[in-house]
């Protein structure tokens, strides 16, 4: 929490707020004394910020969608003592609703994971009142992003702005479906930058922090400059009531478009790997920021034959800017590593002995990677690391005739982390069938129907049990 009354909450359903904004005069401009009545100055500046709010919602109003999640509900009726009783077939029904933001000419949408997460359908419905069945391509739990499609071609959608460029105080514009009520416009500024460490939030933590109108149903629209470019999909609000309170958080569009493309291309999110645990810099050199806590970042182990192994990082390494960027936190950091493309080359900067110096290491897949890291085999689409049980392993864990794989790695946001899977787990079988090694388990569960659920026999120390992975 933000303090002992304020919770973060994330914001799928929500009502329009009409906000009204008063804009400062331009510097230098001839204004009215206070006493006075506006001058012909005065209503021209207004007016000409108004235009730019005029022009950015005429623009990119059509390329915001109003979402409804479904869920099927049993039909009930009560007996003669008065006690609900199941009758028919259950029916699809309205439950929850939020944003989203057209990407793309022929359908592709962008929106949270949580307004799509656990529905039975979705319906989205563009400006023109018209209606589509959406189906999900792919969704994160670690970023809380989705994307969905719909069934069209020549859509009006919105172009993506580079997020590490947007600076505090800079003028904002939020879009979506608060309370239900689509295509509500809502203005700010960007109240602040890099925000992380907020209870109440799971997974990402580097959120841009803005005083636009949000509300609940304003999840997964867009946020947007003055150009009429995303510069961040809306997400949460930290409130004392429910509503809004001043302050909403948004994914910056870097890493939502890092998240979509990923999703669009591969179904899931391959995400960056550098290698490296890392911790706070308390040195006494350590850069302060203007809350007294620290910039930078240390590196305490450095993974052998990792991507920051082959780059020269080393413990005790101190990280002051990733990709050209202040670090912040480590979870600043990790969040920036997490989201970085596999395979592209990223300049870190560190401090070594009291000097600075630039590494560029070439980010790898945290699921392969950490396999060959490792020496285990990667199983992507469960987001699994695993090495088979040799003979000798199994003797040495106390166990006894038990063949299949034990797990070096889950991927955060993947179907195994939902399933509650852990390192150290042992895998050994696959809806029923004996599975006595690592390339065992990856091919029963290749190209599997996950819709349907797929059920890991797992032993944990001494507990024996099972695990569904399921979307």
């Amino acid at each position: 929490m933000l303090n002992r009354e304020m919770r973060v909450i994330s914001v799928s359903l929500g009502v329009a707020v009409l906000s009204a904004l008063f804009a400062p005069p331009v510097c230098g401009a001839a204004t009215a004394p206070p006493d006075q009545d506006a001058t012909a100055a005065d209503i021209a500046n207004a007016r000409s910020l108004s235009k730019v709010f005029q022009s950015v919602a005429k623009k990119i109003e059509p390329a915001v969608v109003h979402i409804t999640q479904l869920r099927r509900v049993p039909s009930y009726r009560r007996d003669i003592f008065g006690f609900p009783r199941a009758v028919g077939e259950s029916s699809l029904q309205p439950t929850g609703l939020g944003s989203g933001v057209l990407v793309s000419e022929d359908g592709y949408i962008l929106t949270n994971n949580h307004v799509v997460k656990e529905s039975d359908g979705l319906l989205v419905r563009l400006t023109t009142r018209d209606e589509y069945e959406a189906k999900v391509v792919g969704r994160d739990d670690v970023t809380d992003l989705a994307v969905i499609k719909i069934d069209a071609k020549g859509l009006k959608f919105a172009d993506f702005a580079d997020s590490d460029q947007l600076e505090v105080g800079e003028w904002v514009i939020a879009i979506g479906s608060p309370f239900g009520f689509s295509s509500s416009v809502t203005s700010g500024i960007v109240s602040a930058k890099g925000r992380s460490g907020i209870a109440g939030l799971q997974g990402f933590q580097d959120f841009i922090q803005t005083d636009a109108a949000i509300n609940p149903g304003n999840s997964g629209g867009p946020l947007l400059n003055l150009d009429g470019q995303i510069i961040g999909i809306n997400s949460a609000i930290a409130t004392r009531t429910g509503g809004y309170e001043g302050i909403g958080f948004a994914i910056p569009s870097n890493v939502a478009r890092s998240t979509m493309d990923s999703i669009i291309k591969t179904g899931r999110v391959a995400r960056g790997w550098l290698g490296v645990e890392l911790g706070d810099d308390a040195s006494e050199g350590a850069a302060k920021r203007h809350d007294g806590s620290v910039g930078e970042v240390r590196v305490t182990k450095v993974v052998e034959n990792s991507p920051a192994s082959k780059a020269g990082l080393k413990a005790g390494d101190v990280i002051v800017s990733f990709r050209g960027r202040a670090v912040g936190d480590v979870s600043r950091l990790r969040t920036a590593i997490a989201v970085s493309a596999p395979d592209s080359t990223i300049p870190i900067e560190v401090r070594r002995e009291g000097k600075k110096l630039v590494l560029n290491a070439k980010v790898g897949d945290a699921s392969t990677s950490l396999a060959d890291a490792f020496g285990g085999l990667a199983v992507p689409d469960a987001g699994l690391v695993l090495q088979t049980l040799s003979p000798d392993a199994v003797k040495k864990m106390g166990y006894r005739n038990v063949a299949g794989a034990v797990v070096l790695g889950v991927d955060p946001g993947s179907r195994a982390a939902a399933a509650e899977l852990q390192v150290n787990d042992i895998i050994v079988g696959v809806d029923d069938r004996r599975t006595p090694s690592a390339e065992a388990i990856a091919q029963a569960l290749q190209g599997v129907d996950f819709a349907s659920g797929v059920r890991l026999s797992v032993i944990r120390g001494t507990l024996r049990g099972s695990v569904t992975l399921q979307d």
